[in-house]
């Protein structure tokens, strides 16, 4: 079994470009986030609980003429529900 890497992220933080590869655009995380790689995926956990008008990403368009583009470096998996840290 592949081990998994974790990381945690506060909201405002920039979503790095191992992450999604961001072009005339910003990624910033819209809440507290756990990034888990587990088999060739990343998923993406929020902190704690989320409202329905919750974002996990905001992008913040940089040129306003130009086409903004996010390329995801793995599959993305999305959760709505905090991972459980009772996983460790």
């Amino acid at each position: 079994m592949m081990s998994e890497k974790t990381w945690t992220f506060e909201a405002g933080d920039r979503v790095p470009e191992w992450l999604m590869r961001q072009t005339n655009c910003v990624l910033r995380f819209g809440r507290d986030a756990v990034v888990v790689e587990s088999n060739s995926e990343f998923q993406i956990y929020p902190a704690s609980a989320m409202e329905d008008d919750d974002t996990m990403v905001l992008a913040e368009i940089i040129d306003q003429q130009i086409d903004a583009e996010v390329e995801h470096t793995l599959p993305i998996r999305a959760h709505t529900v905090p991972r459980s840290m009772s996983l460790n």
